[in-house]
């Protein structure tokens, strides 16, 4: 579309100049940008827009009705963060290439996101024709509530020009929020529509059931998201974990990283720290993988979660695996007994060593539990000189700044000096306060900083 733009710009420049040879070159240039700009108002209001906003929003837009200076020009925030990115839902997962006959072109069409980046394609492939053809001669995506955005756009997006794939959906919803965008309540009331508390108050907007349900499951608490088990693991993270499990050499943190914490007194060392066990994400059998049996339930949801927004092709391979599954579980006559029973047996001898493993752990817990008590129990502390000191010990850090050892932690207060009553005060050595000094005394003593 840019190209195609531009090329109006200079169709309309060259024959303006030629029906005005006696224009200066920027008249030229000024008349066909005024034509082209009013090309695509027209366009855009009277051909483009009451196919977007349907009849109802085209009475509500009305013509033009002349210049109001009292009318701010700009795009609001709102719209171009976010209710203008409807058009991504427009967007075809294919690029259809067509030829004159809109039929498919020998080099077929592609692909979205190996449309993208690939500039060369325009000029050894057809120009810009096949491409064009392709926006005009096939309709837009059909816009369902449960498929708005392509994967095109969502998993492949510029994966062509980068190692690693954009989600455009991700992009847009944190773009809102960076942007400050309010929250989708907050704009029904100043549009005038009814207040939502819950969302069966949407089922107006959001007709399908399901959809609504699946709104309501993006918090990892709610019940499916994880086991009971896996939960409760993922209660033991912290972020000082994920910095000891993570950084390139970090052996000691605080407890709470969020909270500044005296070194090295109030420092843990990394194997402290509580960490997310692993283990219970795992299959209790070996040949579950194969068979479907026992799985986590994490990754049941995957599965389903991927078969209900893949391609069409991909739901035919999704049912394809399943009903291979299904297969594998139909035996005949006395094998199939036979492996029930080692299926018991191999079950039964997964879930005691799964048991003694929850065991090590609970034991390893209790130690690091007891590990805190005794630091907080100890008495005396260190200074920041690596100085031990006594319970209710009390010394001078500076001249100015007295500190103390109370319940295993160092407390420091500074003085704050009373105004000196002479109009001069000097700062003696080994006093924290200004002093006045007598008058018979040098100014050159040796008690004198």
């Amino acid at each position: 579309m840019h190209t195609l733009w531009f090329r109006e710009h200079n169709r309309v420049a060259t024959e303006l100049s030629a029906l005005n040879p006696h224009w200066e070159g920027n008249t030229v240039y000024q008349e066909a940008r005024k034509i082209v700009g009013a090309e695509l108002q027209h366009i855009t209001y009277s051909h483009w827009l009451p196919k977007v906003l349907g009849d109802p929003g085209t009475r509500m837009l009305r013509g033009y009705r002349g210049y109001n200076p009292n009318v701010n020009a700009g795009i609001i925030n709102s719209f171009a963060t976010a209710a203008f990115r409807f058009g991504h839902t427009l967007i075809n997962p294919i690029l259809y290439r067509l030829n004159a006959t809109l039929g498919e072109i020998s080099e077929g069409h592609l692909p979205f996101h190996k449309a993208l980046f690939s500039p060369s394609r325009i000029i050894k492939e057809g120009g810009i024709d096949p491409v064009l053809r392709g926006l005009f001669g096939v309709a837009a995506k059909w816009r369902a509530p449960s498929y708005l955005l392509s994967p095109e756009l969502t998993q492949r997006l510029f994966s062509a020009a980068y190692s690693a794939a954009v989600d455009s959906a991700a992009t847009i919803i944190q773009r809102g929020r960076d942007h400050g965008i309010p929250p989708y309540a907050d704009f029904r009331v100043f549009c005038n529509l009814t207040s939502v508390k819950n969302f069966e108050d949407l089922q107006n907007e959001i007709k399908d059931s399901e959809i609504r349900q699946k709104l309501r499951k993006f918090w990892y608490e709610n019940p499916g998201v994880f086991t009971p088990a896996q939960l409760t693991q993922l209660k033991q993270a912290s972020l000082g974990r994920v910095l000891c499990d993570n950084g390139d050499s970090i052996q000691q943190v605080q407890a709470d990283v969020f909270v500044k914490a005296e070194y090295p007194q109030d420092y843990l060392s990394c194997s402290e720290i509580p960490k997310v066990d692993l283990r219970v994400w795992q299959d209790c059998c070996a040949d579950c993988r194969s068979r479907g049996q026992f799985r986590a339930v994490t990754q049941e949801s995957q599965k389903k979660r991927s078969a209900q927004y893949s391609y069409p092709d991909d739901k035919d391979m999704e049912l394809s695996h399943l009903r291979s599954r299904q297969q594998d579980k139909i035996y005949v006559g006395e094998d199939a007994r036979n492996v029930t029973v080692l299926a018991k047996t191999k079950f039964s001898q997964d879930f005691s060593t799964f048991a003694a493993e929850i065991q090590e752990t609970i034991t390893a817990l209790r130690e690091q539990i007891n590990k805190l008590e005794a630091r907080l129990r100890q008495a005396g502390c260190t200074d920041v000189k690596g100085v031990p000191r006594k319970a209710e010990e009390r010394w001078m850090k500076e001249d100015c700044t007295h500190c103390i050892c109370e319940s295993g932690q160092v407390t420091c207060v500074v003085e704050i000096c009373p105004p000196a009553p002479c109009p001069s005060p000097e700062l003696v050595k080994g006093t924290c306060c200004p002093v006045c000094r007598d008058r018979g005394m040098p100014s050159d003593s040796p008690e004198k900083r």
